[in-house]
């Protein structure tokens, strides 16, 4: 007989641990360096009042974050350039003999060029206009994206974690699939790149950031949406790149203690309309944060540490049974940092921080949890550590290094490993809710690390103009590890527990549910898992970067990245190895030769991360055999009923069972690349009033294809599937490789503009515009980055329109705004008292009008049987119309800071902040239930589809507390109130 079962089976996505570090580790100077930048740069020229360059002028900068003066001699051309500077306020001053010595101060913001034209008057002359011209940073190079400091995340009611931070840039939206990702103008939420001190904090799977973080440890924060140079590969989004502090020539530090209760967010109408109502408990939370750090030795060495320490106790209810438990989340944070300058020009810098986190009374299944005794206490150990170098060399050569280490595991998630057939996790198929013992083994814990060796050089020459070319190598490992064993036995009841007439469970004598054994419909599942399989991505990398000043207007950035991967697997089980050529190119005007009105043009290709899912669909890594079979022993109830739990009552047969083994079947081509985005960038930006602001327009134009998608076809063939012994029989093969049938486009415009109308007052804002986000390949869901289509599979019985039709992507939205005032109100001896106010304004999102889950039709099933497969494809989604067809209604956000803080002691400042998020308290409904049902009264079409649709009985209605505006991203409710209070000194 054919076997016909519905069941659901688990591939949960866990995390992982991380490492430790020595600052020892600084002798390994030789090393290389990440690929996220640390520094600024101040380069230009300097003119005599003719016009003439003046070569041998002396260029001499200090700062309060750099150690010791550094200074440059200009060249024949009268150019200079001062890299690898760290982030802060910089004093230059030129000088010459017979000529005034000219001093500025200027702002060096992290990754960017602070670009200056000055001129030189004879000695004696007095000062009556502005001698040095400058271009602010943000519109100086073709880079579009924006850097955000410690004080202004500060002065704003805004999250200050990296994700958090990035969405007051523009071209960034937090519309994706899951919890704390990002995506970049239009591209997918899991191929950016997210750095801490050059230090790679991806999430291997879903690319959201890893808490390696002190919240008030950040110091600046970039973002990169376009025209992003060749010194970053493996994303085809954006880069968010953070650096922490580092100490300086005098002690500084803070405390902080973070005020949090449920209580102080107003609930949703969703939680109010519910009988009874949702009322949010009121429990007082704190979180403690600290920095300090200061001199060794002035000028020579510096230290730098931060902590964060938050316990939170949350009750929580399971499933069904009500059972209430009290979880606690323990998180502990600490970073070290230590920065030395062993010889003028060469310094040295290692840091190593830890995020441990453990919470009791946990599953990652927890929203599918009906019996506390499957809650477990489980740790994720994460942490990284780096060690780097720059210095200068012979005739100005700059070399820098760095070498890190990131690691995270799921440490005691699931039950330990056991022999005894009690300790099976058990599923009840009619509530699809666990029981009895926790999900997955603890002895298969995943990890998610990384390991990174890069470096680079960068000369100063000249031909046909200045050239500043940079040269340099990544080596990058993303290793994944654990067979994702499903349970500490291997195996899984699939049975429904007892339950009373009115539908309550009922318990035996300890408590415990008590599993009803029905022959012929109960089940187990079986999961021979490759415990502790590894997967190791390996991305070789070379780059040039060269910038060429062809002359006081025009300039070009050359550039090229060759990149080589290699995906291998525990029983030496090649994924892809493979090789890819990606040019950045862009060409700069000056228009007036001083800064004030700057246009840019780019083209770069983005060859995008080797999403571990896709190249490694062939792994034993997170892809488990599983052998289901039917209970054909006597009916029985209770966990000690014999014959249930006898396995040998589940006979394996081809009358009983079902084999699928993930890697007999799947075939990745080994020529394989990631997705390849092409963008074409052009902006155009003017420095106003005399640089007290500037403004930017841009627009972008991107293509995605060489998308890498599955294949069922016939073509493609077959594989005679055997497992523990057992014939499965012949099934399709499914081969991963690339193609251009699925593709994504976007173009896009960004403004943006900032302005300091007077020393208490800056104005801020930025607006992206959306003109087209399409496609037919979405590529990630929830909770599954990296998902194939249809695209491909079964084309005899699939076709475009119905199941993979273009239109507007998931994350397509059409406007977003922010825009932020910050006003000081200098109270002089009294303090300094601050306002911000800030403005969020988001249109609809988007959706389909589709129908889920539909299962192969008879039509369908005639059609792939005279085709010769041996087997049927799963439920799809079926589409009426467009993709993305529909809209939801747009809203708009008024967050509110009010910050207070008095000297009392020399630098000791004692300070208050408060926090109104969603002020006005918009509870407006900006998503619904879009369940829509195939209209059984309409004829079908030539795959037995039915031509119309009917609204689902809940559409338009409310169904969960996310149909409402976030305060900020993940939480959901109305106005959030938030205080915070410390000191700095």
């Amino acid at each position: 007989m054919d076997v016909m079962h519905t069941r659901r089976r688990f591939d949960h996505m866990k995390c992982v641990r991380t490492l430790a570090l020595a600052w020892a580790l600084c002798g390994l100077s030789t090393l290389a360096h990440a690929q996220g930048v640390q520094t600024g740069t101040i380069r230009g020229t300097v003119h005599d009042e003719q016009g003439l360059a003046v070569p041998g002028v002396t260029v001499m900068v200090t700062s309060p974050t750099l150690q010791g003066p550094r200074t440059v001699v200009t060249d024949s051309t009268g150019g200079f350039t001062l890299p690898n500077l760290p982030p802060g306020i910089y004093t230059a001053s030129f000088e010459l003999s017979g000529f005034a010595t000219v001093k500025r101060e200027t702002n060096v913001a992290l990754g960017l060029v602070v670009e200056q034209s000055v001129t030189l008057r004879p000695a004696g002359v007095s000062e009556t206009v502005q001698v040095v011209a400058e271009t602010p940073a943000p519109i100086a190079t073709p880079i579009v994206g924006t850097n955000i400091k410690h004080d202004e995340v500060e002065a704003l009611a805004t999250p200050r974690t990296l994700q958090g931070i990035a969405t007051l840039s523009p071209a960034v939206t937090e519309n994706t699939p899951n919890g704390g990702q990002l995506a970049i103008n239009g591209s997918f939420a899991f191929d950016n790149i997210f750095m801490v001190n050059g230090v790679d904090v991806n999430d291997n799977l879903f690319a959201n950031p890893q808490n390696l973080f002190i919240e008030d440890a950040i110091e600046e924060t970039q973002v990169l949406t376009s025209g992003i140079s060749a010194e970053y590969g493996r994303f085809s989004g954006g880069v968010v790149n953070a650096i922490t502090k580092s100490g300086g020539n005098k002690f500084s530090g803070s405390g902080r203690v973070n005020l949090l209760n449920p209580a102080w967010t107003d609930e949703t109408p969703f939680e109010k309309s519910r009988n009874p109502a949702i009322v949010r408990p009121s429990i007082n939370q704190q979180t403690y944060e600290g920095t300090f750090g200061g001199p060794i030795a002035k000028d020579h060495l510096w230290f730098f540490g931060a902590g964060r320490y938050a316990g939170v106790d949350t009750p929580q209810t399971v499933q069904q049974t009500s059972v209430q438990v009290i979880q606690n989340d323990l998180n502990k944070r600490g970073e070290v940092k230590l920065t030395g300058t062993i010889a003028q020009n060469h310094t040295i810098q290692g840091a190593y921080l830890n995020n441990a986190r453990t919470t009791t009374n946990t599953s990652g299944l927890f929203s599918l949890i009906a019996d506390p005794r499957s809650l477990i206490t489980r740790s994720l150990p994460n942490a990284y550590y780096y060690t780097n170098y720059k210095g200068v060399f012979g005739g100005g050569t700059l070399v820098e290094a760095q070498y890190s280490q990131r690691h995270f595991e799921f440490q005691g998630d699931g039950g330990p490993a056991s022999t005894n057939i009690l300790d099976s996790p058990f599923f009840s198929n009619s509530l699809g809710l666990v029981y009895n013992a926790p999900y997955f083994c603890a002895c298969d814990p995943e990890q998610r690390n990384n390991r990174q060796l890069t470096g680079a050089a960068t000369n100063f020459w000249t031909a046909a103009g200045r050239h500043q070319t940079k040269a340099g190598f990544e080596w990058f490992r993303s290793q994944r590890t654990g067979g994702n064993s499903q349970s500490a036995t291997q195996y899984v009841f699939n049975t429904d527990w007892l339950a009373d007439a009115s539908g309550a469970p009922v318990k035996d004598s300890q408590g415990r549910l008590i599993p009803v054994f029905v022959p012929g419909d109960s089940s187990i599942d079986f999961y021979p898992a490759t415990v502790g399989a590894t997967l190791n991505i390996d991305n070789s990398s070379i780059y040039v970067q060269d910038h060429w000043a062809i002359n006081g207007n025009l300039s070009a950035d050359l550039g090229a990245r060759y990149e080589h991967v290699l995906a291998e697997s525990t029983g030496n089980i090649v994924g892809v190895r493979t090789n890819r050529i990606v040019p950045r190119l862009a060409l700069s005007y000056d228009v007036t030769g001083s800064g004030s009105h700057v246009v840019h043009l780019s083209f770069g290709q983005y060859s995008g991360r080797y999403q571990e899912v896709q190249v490694g669909g062939n792994s034993p890594v997170g892809n488990p055999a599983d052998i289901f079979s039917l209970y054909q022993g006597p009916a029985g109830q209770g966990l000690g009923f014999a014959p249930g739990l006898n396995v040998a009552n589940y006979p394996v047969n081809s009358d009983n069972a079902s084999v699928t083994v993930p890697l007999a079947n799947v075939f990745i081509d080994p020529n394989t690349k990631s997705a390849l985005t092409n963008e074409f960038t052009a902006s155009y930006g003017v420095t106003m009033n005399r640089g007290r602001g500037y403004g930017e327009v841009a627009y972008v134009h991107r293509t995605v294809g060489s998308i890498i998608e599955d294949f069922i076809t016939r073509a493609d063939g077959t594989t005679d599937v055997v497992a523990n012994g057992i014939d499965a029989g012949f099934v399709s093969n499914r081969v991963y490789r690339n193609t251009d049938l699925a593709h994504r486009v976007y173009d896009g415009m960004v403004f943006q503009s900032r302005y300091t109308l007077s020393n208490r007052l800056t104005l801020n804002g930025q607006f992206t515009l959306e003109l087209r986000n399409n496609g037919n390949y979405e590529g990630e869901g929830t909770n599954t980055p990296g998902a194939t289509s249809r695209i491909g599979d079964f084309p005899e019985a699939f076709n475009a329109a119905q199941f993979y039709p273009d239109g507007r992507l998931n994350n397509f939205e059409r406007g977003r705004l922010r825009t932020w005032a910050i006003y000081n109100f200098g109270l002089g001896r009294a303090g300094d008292l601050s306002a911000s106010g800030l403005w969020r304004y988001d249109t609809g999102q988007v959706y389909s009008v589709r129908v889920t889950n539909v299962a192969p039709t008879a039509a369908q099933r005639a059609i792939l049987r005279s085709a010769g497969y041996p087997d049927l494809p799963s439920a799809s989604t079926v589409y009426y119309g467009d993709r993305g067809s529909q809209t939801f209604p747009g809203y708009g956000l008024v967050d509110f800071d009010l910050s207070y803080n008095i000297p009392v002691v020399g630098s000791v400042r004692p300070w208050l902040k408060f926090d109104v998020f969603n002020l006005l308290n918009n509870e407006k409904l900006i998503t619904f239930n879009t369940t829509y049902r195939q209209d059984t009264s309409t004829p079908l079409d030539a795959l037995g589809l039915r031509t119309g649709v009917i609204q689902g009985p809940q559409f338009g209605q409310t169904t969960r507390q996310q149909d409402y505006p976030a305060p900020f991203g993940g939480q959901t409710g109305g106005r959030t109130y938030r205080v915070a209070f410390g000191v700095r000194f």
